[in-house]
């Protein structure tokens, strides 16, 4: 038979032919998750093409940054979708570090901040330019034994059901996708009701890069206790205040980043999960339905409403706990470059949050040590060069607090290290607040806790545990004896060092997901493989029937106050608007706050005190005279007192506050000159009283 005839049409580049498979179902996933925003909120569409843009923006700057190291760190004989998920978050983590640098130098401002963002989007165009037209042969191909690239084609019988099924899955995600477009244009301080409209967020996760962008640099917040966390997301948002030279402007980009890291977590998810077993033809829709299951996950769609950081930290999570399960099942890959890449993105875990220094950093590092399939000096070699990754990434948080508080841990291990604005009574009052009431916190009381904000709690998923159950029996061996130590020390260490709110338990999303993939991949006879991915369908079914009923809950409720979610996207400034202070202080007075500690639309100066810190003023005027205490206020230049009644109350009863602060002592104040400011009826809130104090 003679040979086919040369054609003219030129061959697809081969990342191009590799992307044609989920060229489809990527556009039905699209065209489903367009439809669920118009219908929730068609002005959502505008948002994410204005503020969601910026966000984008940092995250492909981020993969450009992240790439160089990524590939130096892997080579390029591994998938192109874990290469794709350690450039995230290396890059990620690193523009987070580096604005953390030149924060505290007193450098990062506008121009600074642009010029990081353009030299970020020109190595990813480089970036992309390299992989479009590398052979596949040469980069992002390994064989069956050690997972999928994505790169081969599918056996062609199977190319177009494959396709169909893909399709189905990915279809899954346009619900909570949807979900968290719109939510995420909704400005901070509206959802969630159970968060008390973000409270933290307007209290600290943007309230305190809002202080640095203010001041020109990153400093000590003696005021509030939170900004000295570790704050490898925050930079982030400090970074879009600087990009969008303003930080209100930043506030739903800064939502919208959150959600993109989410985004990124799931795909970082399926790109580790399903790798088939030695000598197993790789199954063509396993990484679509480990998406389904991951992306599905009722924490995420609500958490993506939100500039909290859990989010970032599961994308730590999934590509640190992604790298470690691959070196588990295929020994080659446990090279010191590997471990180094994984501690790196363990590190920056903790950086997201103190807790997952536990739940993923230390739980990660044993998990290693009981399932590695190396002899135990290379296990502990390969301990060592972890510890040094993680080290290395989470290292700059405590350099920080060593430098601004004398403790590199603050406001823990006080009694060790001691602390700036921090006292004994402090540490205590600090401890009380972060553990189960007395008489609450028996084994039964966490068992109880367990049961109910783990094991049933609704937005993590009960379908999501019982396929990792599952994934566990039909996986076994080292990589599943992996996960489920990392599960055990993760689940272990929150029901018994936190006061369990189910969401400091989202780290374990990533193993059980990973669990749930290993089965998958797992289950050699079709129907055991088909049956494993209809629990996995029922599973994303169910979570996204959860996700629609908090939807529409909150929706319910804001409708019952006359304003339904669909009219609030991009209304940043009408919150501002919204804000007495910003109406009745003149632009030059200076604001103390009473009680309150969400500053974050206040545009006016303004000293406010979160309730484990101190306020100098208050514990001073408990022994003053209300004339002298008066003065001192003037002294320091506060214009203007706020006093919050029911934010007062609410502390009062909870984490305690200053027994002298009470209606009496204001109206012994008032006596003393302090004079009450009129509110528009408007803009009046119940219990929230503005005073102006006297000038001498």
């Amino acid at each position: 038979m003679p040979p086919n005839p040369p054609s003219d049409t030129p061959a697809a580049p081969p990342l191009a032919r590799s992307a044609q498979k989920w060229l489809v179902p990527a556009v039905v996933a699209a065209a489903v998750t367009l439809v669920i925003v118009t219908v929730l909120a068609a002005p959502s569409i505008l948002v994410l093409f204005t503020d969601g843009t910026l966000a984008s923006l940092v995250i492909v700057a981020g993969l450009g940054l992240g790439a160089g190291p990524a590939r130096a760190l892997l080579g390029p004989a591994v998938p192109r979708s874990q290469l794709f998920a350690l450039s995230a978050a290396l890059g990620l983590g690193g523009l987070g570090l580096l604005t953390l640098a030149l924060g505290a130098a007193g450098l990062l401002n506008r121009p600074v901040a642009g010029a990081l963002l353009v030299a970020g989007l020109a190595l990813a165009a480089l970036r992309a330019l390299e992989a479009w037209r590398t052979p596949s042969g040469k980069s992002g191909t390994v064989t069956a034994a050690t997972g999928s690239a994505g790169n081969p084609a599918d056996p062609a019988p199977a190319c177009g059901t494959a396709r169909v099924l893909r399709a189905a899955l990915l279809a899954l995600l346009a619900v909570p996708l949807g979900l968290g477009l719109v939510g995420a244009s909704i400005p901070p301080g509206i959802l969630w009701d159970e968060e008390n409209g973000g409270y933290d967020v307007l209290e600290y996760h943007l309230q305190g890069p809002r202080e640095y962008f203010d001041s020109g640099r990153i400093h000590f917040l003696p005021h509030n206790v939170y900004t000295s966390f570790p704050q490898q997301v925050e930079m982030l948002y400090l970074l879009l205040m600087h990009l969008a030279g303003d930080p209100w402007a930043a506030a739903i980009p800064a939502q919208y980043l959150h959600l993109f890291c989410g985004v990124l977590a799931v795909l970082a998810l399926a790109a580790f999960a399903t790798p088939p077993a030695s000598g197993a033809p790789p199954t063509p829709w396993a990484s679509a339905a480990v998406a389904a299951l991951a992306g599905t996950v009722p924490w995420l769609a609500y958490l993506s409403a939100l500039a909290y950081v859990e989010l970032g930290l599961l994308l730590f999570a999934a590509v640190a706990g992604g790298l470690l399960l691959a070196a588990v099942r295929d020994p080659r890959r446990a090279t010191a470059r590997t471990l180094l890449a994984v501690g790196l993105c363990a590190g920056l875990a903790g950086g997201c949050k103190y807790t997952a220094l536990v739940f993923v950093t230390a739980a990660l590092g044993i998990a290693w040590l009981l399932a590695a399939p190396l002899p135990w000096r290379r296990r502990i070699r390969g301990a060592v060069v972890y510890g040094a990754g993680a080290l290395a990434a989470f290292g700059p948080w405590l350099v920080r607090n060593a430098a601004f508080t004398g403790n590199p841990v603050y406001p823990f291990a006080y009694r060790v290290f001691g602390g700036a604005a921090w006292s004994a009574e402090q540490d205590e009052q600090w401890a009380r607040g972060h553990r189960l009431p007395p008489g609450r916190d028996m084994l039964a009381d966490r068992l109880a806790g367990l049961w109910n904000e783990w094991l049933t709690e609704r937005r993590l998923g009960p379908a999501v545990i019982a396929a990792a159950a599952v994934g566990l029996v039909l996986a076994r061996g080292r990589a599943a004896a992996l996960l489920a130590v990392w599960l055990g020390v993760a689940v272990g260490a929150w029901v018994l060092l936190t006061h369990m709110p189910g969401r400091f338990a989202v780290p374990t999303v990533v193993p059980l997901v990973l669990l749930a993939g290993l089965g998958l991949a797992a289950a050699r006879p079709p129907p055991v493989r088909y049956a494993f991915l209809g629990l996995l369908v029922v599973a994303a079914g169910w979570n996204n029937v959860t996700a629609v009923r908090d939807w529409l809950r909150q929706d319910a409720a804001w409708r019952a106050r006359g304003v339904p979610l669909r009219e609030l996207p991009g209304t940043t400034s009408l919150l501002r608007g919204l804000e007495a202070v910003n109406h009745v202080v003149p632009a030059d007075g200076r604001v103390k706050l009473i009680g309150e500690a969400r500053a974050y639309y206040i545009d006016r100066r303004v000293d406010y005190t979160v309730v484990f810190n101190r306020d100098p003023w208050l514990a001073e005027a408990a022994g003053l005279a209300p004339a002298q205490a008066l003065a001192r206020l003037r002294t320091a230049g506060v214009t203007h007192l706020v006093f919050s009644w029911p934010e007062i109350e609410r502390l009062r009863r909870t984490y305690g506050f200053p027994t002298h602060v009470t209606r009496d002592w204001v109206a012994d104040l008032r006596a003393a000159g302090l004079r009450p400011v009129p509110v528009p009826t408007e803009l009046d809130r119940p219990g929230v009283e503005v005073y102006e104090v006297p000038r001498e």
